[in-house]
């Protein structure tokens, strides 16, 4: 075994060794005319970076590696642009060349339990992904996609995977590892449908830079919100009469966390400005011709809900600019019509951003390799320079879990606002 030589982790005791490397290629060479996939203007304008989850199981079978890896093998070929590269200077496009997806195996010096069910993350969790880069902003990867497989050292493992968001967004990762555990099951998966975009357009696009952390410090803690709580919720902004009808437990919980996480950050400063509210939003259903669930790519945008008064932000108020902002979306022509909507919309925006995902509903607990379905999924939120809430579903089911990344000193002050701890988990 291979002692792993990383220094990213600093002062963070290192618990892994890597026993294995292999680079992973698809199991039927990529035919000739699909050698170059054409990124669509949505590819473009995604972030530079990767998206990192791990999914955590009890019931591994030893000896499963090989049969993970032909699984692997096998998905690939039907999601070739994964096993390529992205040229170096950026291009938009993707040489599909079959070079391949690095697997990794690695033995973890502590019990899987030790992995779970915290509240907060930091650079041990980056130990069960290759080369400890899962957070790490990687304008200069030409890679698409990593996998880690990690043993514990009381039984059960960790299957962590990187993938670019250049080519992926979450509903595509969903789509992939989703198929990947169907193949390793040795039953029929739903094949993807690649979206690619023509070569000409008439859009500029600016580039999307995520930037290191430079001078603010941030933080990113785990908040649990059961559904008992959210449907409280929920009442008291109905009993309002001034909120949207049915406001769902999404729109409910990324509009409280925005509204004191801005309060946060009002009291930090000691200023009052305009912030505004980011969510990524499937266009999958919005089209004017509507793209399958299965098509493969980036089919997202933001839609950005703008509270230009100063004062205590409302939860009713927010809801409603973030319906607003959604049916603005609706009946879009096409790719290059959504961008120049969002190019216009950023070019109006003052103050700060706050941007918000939410996977709930994703199938991502649906990921079985033949042990059973997760008793965990971990995101690592990447370590840059941007106020970000990411929302999943807790494993039962039984209520949401935030991610939330903040500057250290507004986070401080966030855990301790009692009217927003009201609507925690009881510990």
């Amino acid at each position: 075994m291979i002692k792993a030589k990383l220094q990213i982790f600093g002062r963070i005791r290192q618990l892994h060794t890597i026993i294995s490397q292999e680079t992973i290629r698809p199991s039927s060479p990529t035919p000739p005319h699909l050698k170059t996939h054409h990124l669509s203007l949505l590819d473009q304008f995604a972030p530079d970076m990767h998206t990192p989850f791990v999914f955590f199981y009890r019931n591994y079978k030893n000896g499963d590696n090989n049969i993970l890896k032909q699984s692997l093998s096998q998905s690939l070929t039907q999601y070739y642009p994964f096993a390529g590269r992205i040229p170096t200077p950026f291009l938009p496009y993707i040489n599909c060349n079959d070079e391949g997806v690095e697997f990794l195996e690695a033995f973890i010096d502590s019990p899987l339990d030790d992995f779970i069910h915290k509240n907060e993350q930091n650079e041990t969790l980056d130990q069960l992904f290759p080369y400890g880069l899962s957070c790490t902003v990687r304008a200069s990867c030409p890679k698409l996609l990593d996998v880690q497989l990690n043993h514990f050292s009381g039984g059960g493992v960790a299957v962590a995977v990187s993938m670019s968001h250049r080519l992926a967004d979450g509903g595509t990762f969903s789509n992939f590892i989703n198929h990947w555990a169907t193949v390793t099951r040795c039953q029929t998966p739903v094949n993807p449908s690649f979206i690619s975009s023509s070569t000409s357009n008439n859009i500029r696009l600016p580039k999307f830079v995520i930037k290191d952390l430079d001078k603010v410090k941030y933080a990113t803690r785990i908040f649990m919100f059961p559904n008992s709580k959210l449907n409280e919720l929920k009442k008291k902004v109905i009993a309002t009469g001034k909120a949207p009808m049915k406001p769902s437990r999404v729109e409910v919980l990324t509009s409280l966390l925005f509204k004191h996480a801005v309060s946060a950050a009002e009291t930090n400063s000691g200023s009052l400005k305009p912030s505004n509210l980011s969510l990524a939003t499937n266009m999958r259903n919005k089209f004017v011709e509507n793209y399958s669930e299965t098509a493969a790519g980036n089919l997202f945008t933001l839609a950005i809900a703008k509270m230009e008064e100063f004062g205590e932000i409302r939860l009713s108020e927010v809801i409603s600019e973030v319906r607003k902002a959604k049916m603005g979306l609706e009946g879009m022509r096409d790719e290059q019509e959504v961008v120049e909507k969002l190019l216009n919309t950023f070019s109006t925006l003052q103050g700060d951003i706050y941007y918000s995902s939410s996977v709930c509903r994703v199938p991502f607990y649906e990921v079985d390799f033949g042990w059973g379905k997760p008793v965990e999924i971990l995101l690592r939120i990447p370590n840059v320079d941007e106020n970000t809430i990411i929302l999943m579903d807790t494993p039962s089911g039984d209520g949401i879990r935030a991610h939330v990344h903040l500057p250290e000193e507004e986070m401080a002050i966030l855990q301790k606002d009692k009217e927003f701890v009201t609507y925690l988990q009881d510990v």
